[in-house]
């Protein structure tokens, strides 16, 4: 299914999702936490390793840059930005600031992650508070894969 033929279901589960933030069951809200746990170093394993966690069609929204379609175009994306940053970044801290379970097999998750961005030609640390907002569907052979995902920077 294409990403803009998911948007209708997904406003009509947003139109009808209880005000509240609460997980299915423990155990729902325990295998979105593993998933995350699993994706959040998979940047260092490689591009292709990153992409890997996307739907077939997912599509990443990076801030003032085109969207990514599909785990090649997202594994591209990735590639061109880790070789054009001109920084390393150090992660201090992330929370989680909503799971949204929308039915049993999509979730809203929106994090902060906080650190500091090492220039990479030297100098002082920048500290840095990143934004996150991910759509996530439940695969048929169970565990997630982000549809959506898109971010800002607060600083």
């Amino acid at each position: 299914m294409k990403p803009s033929i998911r948007v209708i279901p997904f406003m009509a589960l947003l139109a009808t999702a209880p005000a509240a933030s609460s997980a299915q069951t423990a155990a729902d809200s325990a295998s979105v936490n593993a998933f995350y746990g699993e994706w959040f170093g998979s940047a260092r394993q490689g591009p292709e390793r990153y992409a890997t966690f996307y739907a077939a069609d997912g599509m990443v929204l990076p801030p003032n840059a085109p969207p990514a379609a599909g785990r090649a175009a997202i594994a591209e994306w990735l590639r061109q930005a880790q070789a054009a940053s001109t920084y390393t970044v150090r992660p201090s801290g992330i929370a989680t600031n909503e799971m949204r379970f929308l039915g049993s097999d999509w979730v809203v998750y929106r994090s902060t992650l906080t650190g500091q961005r090492i220039p990479k030609a030297g100098g002082d640390p920048v500290p840095f508070e990143t934004k996150y907002f991910d759509l996530l569907h439940r695969k048929d052979a169970g565990g997630w894969e982000v549809v959506y995902r898109a971010w800002s920077d607060n600083r």
